[in-house]
């Protein structure tokens, strides 16, 4: 038997792991503890992942659907000419907004692939992209098109002294506030040197436990919860005046939006004391650096968009983003989130632009065009409707909505579908630092507010008003 390092290709986390080998199959899998960023972290999917390329299910050749409706197998070669033929002629029948793409969450654990893919549509002209962005967290683009960017992105959590996470639960998921790397670890050494955490969650979550302040609202109650805080951080001066100053725009209308949600009157609604709101709320403000994150789930929320967007909003008046000069992390080599530049990138359209649907009156937003509506493309019959759909690490059968309609429009024989899940094999490397950049230059440019945030606010908020208005 022998052991080599390897990579965990299972999630967005990619641990180091070890792998024990023995006549060319993995037999075992666990993390490594020489891995300097993971330090023998894993959890209990990497460390049974070897277990799928076991499976009897496991698809190790390209299949191909023959006329009797049955699978066959079919050489790569052979398969790629007949896709390719088959796209060919879809586009010279019906156009480039004939064929459609559809990247699910696994599409996005390969760099090279999500690439390809958009050079692909690029290359056909066709702009009919899809993701599970548009159906798992639409809020989060969404409402960073409307709030505006800062440049430098948010503030370290290595350097934080209060993490607030709203809905997230990072130390089972190593997603959302604290790094995914070993994320138990991280949360442990940042309070042994003084993090504060709280936590806004209806369930008492792993993370909750850890919690100094939990908030244990009642669900779809975090809107109120946010305008609250943001009402006690304005009326009490907790703000970083010189930031909102310097940097936005709106704020006095911010201001006057969220004063009629007093700690006592939310209290009430979202069940939690008016006491620890205020609480929350002070010790977010009067920490010297830290960030507020959301998770997925509230962003499945009636007011997802709203929620994203409040969250912005305290880090912004809080002055929660890397200033010129400061050390920044790791910006990224293939896909670069933020420029490093500490400016305000100005909010931009969110909705209503680009692409327009024939069904329901949508159109492309910042999320991507809106996949439930996919299947709604592919049924209706007339110009521009989709013929063909590659399918990219994803399952629409089961992650699209109103399932009865991906079931109906893969059973029809004049409909061509492509899905791609390439068995994600652990690399061989090892993660040996953590990079940072430095943040050199800064330009005057307005944030998030140049769109009038309390406009915005004034317009989504209307629903949680008036549900405390009426109580």
């Amino acid at each position: 038997m022998t052991e080599v390092t390897v990579i965990c290709r299972f999630c967005h986390a990619t641990c180091g792991m070890v792998a024990t080998l023995k006549d060319g199959r993995i037999t075992k899998l666990i993390g490594d503890r020489d891995n300097p960023m993971y330090t023998g972290y894993s959890c209990i999917k990497g460390r049974n992942y070897h277990e799928f390329h076991a499976s009897p299910d496991c698809i190790l050749k390209l299949l191909r659907r023959n006329a009797s409706g049955d699978f066959e197998r079919v050489i790569s070669s052979e398969a790629l000419a007949d896709i390719a033929a088959k796209t060919r002629s879809i586009l010279d029948l019906y156009g480039p907004r004939s064929v459609a793409m559809c990247g699910g969450t696994f599409s996005h654990f390969c760099p090279a692939g999500v690439m390809l893919r958009e050079a692909f549509m690029d290359a056909i002209g066709s702009p009919m992209r899809f993701s599970n962005a548009t159906i798992d967290q639409p809020g989060k683009p969404i409402s960073m098109a409307l709030h505006g960017k800062w440049g430098a992105g948010p503030q370290d959590f290595a350097e934080a002294d209060v993490c607030l996470l709203l809905g997230a639960n990072p130390l089972v998921s190593m997603w959302g506030g604290i790094p995914s790397f070993n994320p138990a670890q991280r949360l442990h050494e940042a309070r042994k040197r003084g993090l504060k955490l709280i936590v806004i969650d209806p369930r008492r979550s792993e993370t909750a436990r850890k919690a100094d302040l939990h908030l244990q609202c009642l669900p779809g109650q975090d809107v109120p919860l946010l305008a609250a805080m943001l009402r006690v951080i304005i009326e009490e001066g907790l703000y970083d005046q010189a930031f909102v100053e310097a940097e936005t725009d709106g704020f006095a209308q911010l201001r006057d939006t969220v004063a009629s949600f007093t700690p006592e009157r939310v209290a009430a609604v979202a069940g939690v004391s008016a006491e620890d709101i205020v609480a929350a709320a002070r010790s977010f403000a009067r920490a010297q650096r830290g960030n507020a994150t959301s998770g997925t789930g509230p962003s499945m929320a009636p007011h997802g968009v709203l929620m994203d967007y409040l969250v912005l909003a305290l880090n912004t008046i809080c002055g929660r983003w890397v200033k010129a000069g400061e050390r920044m992390p790791n910006q990224g080599v293939f896909f670069r989130q933020f420029s490093g530049v500490a400016r305000a990138d100005k909010p931009r359209s969110a909705t209503d632009f680009g692409e327009a649907l024939r069904v329901r009156g949508l159109t492309d937003t910042a999320a991507g065009l809106p996949t439930a509506a996919l299947a709604d493309e592919i049924l209706t019959p007339g110009e521009g409707q989709v013929r063909a759909l590659f399918v990219i690490g994803g399952n629409p059968l089961l992650s699209w909505p109103n399932q009865e309609k991906p079931v109906a429009h893969s059973s029809r024989s004049n409909y061509s579908s492509l899905s791609i899940r390439c068995s994600q094999l652990p690399l061989g490397m090892r993660i040996t630092s953590s990079d940072h950049a430095s943040v050199s230059s800064r330009r005057r440019s307005p944030l998030a507010t140049k769109a009038s945030p309390s406009m915005v606010c004034r317009s989504v908020t209307r629903s949680p008003m008036r549900s405390i208005n009426r109580r």
